[in-house]
């Protein structure tokens, strides 16, 4: 039998999070009641609840109004309300007045502290978190939080009643922004800097869409969460972690100071009355026109297979994903013919032959070729015409950046992928949980362990290696055990 069938549950705080969870509770079965700060909101909140449910085609009939002395009844207590501490201490602090010995309490926060919640609850043992992701309706994913006092068996039954609502769980230790966000949040990160550093947000998120499959780019994902929110998980970070790895970028902090958060306020990385980022992107990605009578061949430490091409006339495509050698330099130069470097090393910018394009060509989830072109006025690098000859004959859409570092894709993939090593290293999820998570909650087509496997321990080793060296930034030290992995695959 079913343990949602009849589970009886209250849901405080009716924002658009605790409106899905309720319903996606009462799909499945259970007593629903709902509860806000005062019986006017409360009577609001369910309203919105049978509308929403309506407009989905559906009814939310086991949903009823209550007030927090329901609590009492109850077997599972959900808090989705205002995501902080100081209120969710107060809130369950009452709760604990209330309820009675078999309660379970589980909060919706996206990154507080369990444990906390355990405390001020005053038995940690029934407190977990349930993370649902937005909306809860539709997104299958839920982050299962064990507090430092958690006691197993709530885990467990939380884990199972997760799984009984038709969603996936993944469990986590307590820590800051848990495994999404968390594991997200470099990936934020470098978005925001590399705008900083002169590249278009539209390039940035044009690069990792066409790259990386991802359904949304990073910076147009941050306008529509908001950057107030994101920067509030930032300074939780920062304060939690204490690591400046986790530092909030300046241009997040002076955007929100500026009231310009995000698509809702009409300005935030982008000007959303001047041009949206769907438009900015068509507007910077090149796509490939007709192939011209040129074949395109392979070389160098890191040369794989291409296209099948025939023609007159050869382009080499010269691929070594680490800091260029003096023979590669020396191969590069000496190359018959016209050569594109494909790399995303940031040392190439010192030793790049003249004459010579630079690239770096990405091969995405959907089997589609798609290039970053390296075009720096201020470094003097410009991509001669047979660098777009090249992709035409491979099929490549492309888009323009500048020469740094990692250039835009492997430098943010990169360092998600370092996260999500530090995230398993200290213990706080599985690497199989983490891309259960980030494939789930971010709809991204493949997890972070999922990009180390095709990329191999040593080059993603040697990116982070060489934009360390190169910025002179802590962000880009490698995990420890992203460098065993590396080192016992070369054994």
């Amino acid at each position: 039998m079913s343990e949602v069938a009849g589970l009886r549950v209250l849901v405080a705080g009716l924002g658009p999070m605790g409106r899905g969870i309720a319903r996606v509770f009462a799909r499945a079965g259970a007593d629903v009641r709902v509860t806000d700060v005062s019986a006017e909101l409360t009577e609001a909140g369910l309203a919105k609840i049978r509308a929403e449910a309506t407009s989905d085609g559906e009814t939310a009939d086991g949903v009823r109004a209550a007030d927090l002395t329901a609590v009492a009844d109850t077997d599972l207590f959900v808090d989705a309300v205002l995501e902080n501490m100081d209120v969710k201490r107060d809130l369950l602090e009452q709760v604990a007045k209330l309820a009675g010995p078999d309660l379970v309490v589980a909060s919706n926060t996206s990154s507080l502290s369990i444990g906390e919640m355990g405390h001020a609850f005053g038995d940690p043992a029934r407190v977990v978190g349930m993370h649902f992701f937005n909306p809860p309706t539709k997104m299958r994913l839920v982050e299962v939080v064990a507090g430092g006092g958690t006691g197993d068996a709530v885990v467990a039954r939380a884990r199972a009643l997760v799984t009984e609502l038709g969603k996936t769980p993944v469990v986590c230790r307590d820590s800051p922004n848990f495994i999404v966000n968390r594991i997200c949040r470099p990936l934020y990160y470098e978005a925001q800097l590399l705008v900083t550093q002169g590249v278009e947000p539209g390039a940035v998120d044009a690069a990792v869409s066409g790259a990386l499959g991802h359904p949304m780019g990073p910076l147009t994902l941050l306008d529509f969460t908001g950057l107030h929110t994101h920067l509030g998980s930032s300074e939780t970070a920062l304060r939690e972690f204490g690591d400046p790895r986790y530092r909030p970028i300046p241009l997040a902090r002076s955007l929100v100071r500026a009231g310009m958060t995000g698509r809702a306020a009409g300005r935030g990385f982008y000007d959303y009355a001047a041009e949206k980022p769907r438009q900015a992107i068509a507007r910077l990605v090149r796509t490939p026109g007709e192939a011209a009578d040129v074949r395109v061949v392979a070389a160098g430490p890191d040369a794989g297979k291409l296209p099948e091409t025939t023609g007159g006339e050869t382009i080499t495509l010269y691929s070594c994903h680490r800091p260029p050698t003096a023979d590669d330099v020396a191969a590069v130069a000496g190359a018959p013919g016209p050569v594109v470097v494909d790399s995303s090393d940031g040392n190439w910018l010192d030793v790049l032959p003249a004459g010579a394009g630079w690239i770096r060509l990405h091969r995405s989830p959907g089997e589609q070729l798609f290039a970053e072109v390296v075009h720096d006025e201020l470094a003097g690098i410009r991509p001669p015409a047979f660098v777009g000859t090249a992709l035409d004959v491979l099929g490549a859409a492309s888009v323009e950046v500048l020469a740094l570092p990692g250039l835009v894709v492997d430098r943010l993939a990169h360092c998600v992928i370092n996260e999500a090593c530090t995230v398993v290293e200290e213990g706080t999820a599985s690497r199989e949980d983490v891309d259960v998570a980030l494939t789930l909650g971010m709809n991204h087509p493949r997890g972070p362990f999922d990009l180390l496997a095709a990329a191999g321990a040593a080059k993603v080793l040697a990116s982070l290696r060489s934009m360390t060296d190169l910025f002179g930034d802590p962000r880009y030290r490698p995990a420890q055990l992203l460098r065993r992995q590396a080192a016992g695959a070369a054994r």
